[in-house]
């Protein structure tokens, strides 16, 4: 990698503290194929975390702004999104759009799966609207997180009809 590629990288990665004014970390992966240059950015700010890839058979500097221009759609989607535009009224808790989940069919009884334990977390304490923000940038399709107003552990699922569904324990 040379030294104008890792300038041009650091660049962007700066430019993006203005969306993002909180970086934590920041990952960037090139990579040549034949023919193919790649560019794969990961950041992790403080209250959210964006990944952008990008191709080009040309440069991997066109590559690299692929990526970069990705990441800034996200972070600026989510900025805009943590602008209240509604000051003075009472907040409203989204639940109201999520919908309940039909009750699940029975299954033929079988050999039970098994429970592979592939990665732990920090349970960060966020709102429901956090959380539904932060499904939306990830490509999982779920999210875990402390909920900041009951102190339990929830739930926030991508449905098939697009809606988020969220699942509260009750004891």
């Amino acid at each position: 990698m040379t030294e104008a590629i890792q300038a041009h990288a650091r660049e962007k990665l700066i430019r993006l503290e203005r969306y993002a004014p909180r970086i934590v970390e920041t990952h960037v992966i090139l990579k040549k194929e034949k023919y193919l240059y790649e560019a794969e950015m990961t950041l992790l700010a403080k209250n959210l975390k964006a990944y952008g890839e990008g191709r080009s058979k040309d440069n991997i500097y066109a590559a690299i702004d692929q990526a970069y221009a990705k990441i800034e759609k996200q972070l600026k989607k989510f900025r805009e999104k943590l602008k209240d535009h509604h000051k003075g009224r009472e907040e409203k808790t989204p639940l109201s759009r999520i919908k309940k989940a039909p009750k699940p069919v029975e299954e033929s009884e079988g050999p039970a799966p098994l429970v592979v334990r592939s990665q732990s977390f920090a349970g960060k304490p966020m709102s429901i609207e956090e959380a539904s923000l932060q499904l939306e940038l990830s490509p999982k399709p779920f999210l875990v997180f402390s909920n900041a107003f009951t102190k339990q552990v929830n739930v926030l699922y991508k449905r098939e009809d697009g809606n988020h569904g969220l699942i509260e324990p009750k004891f």
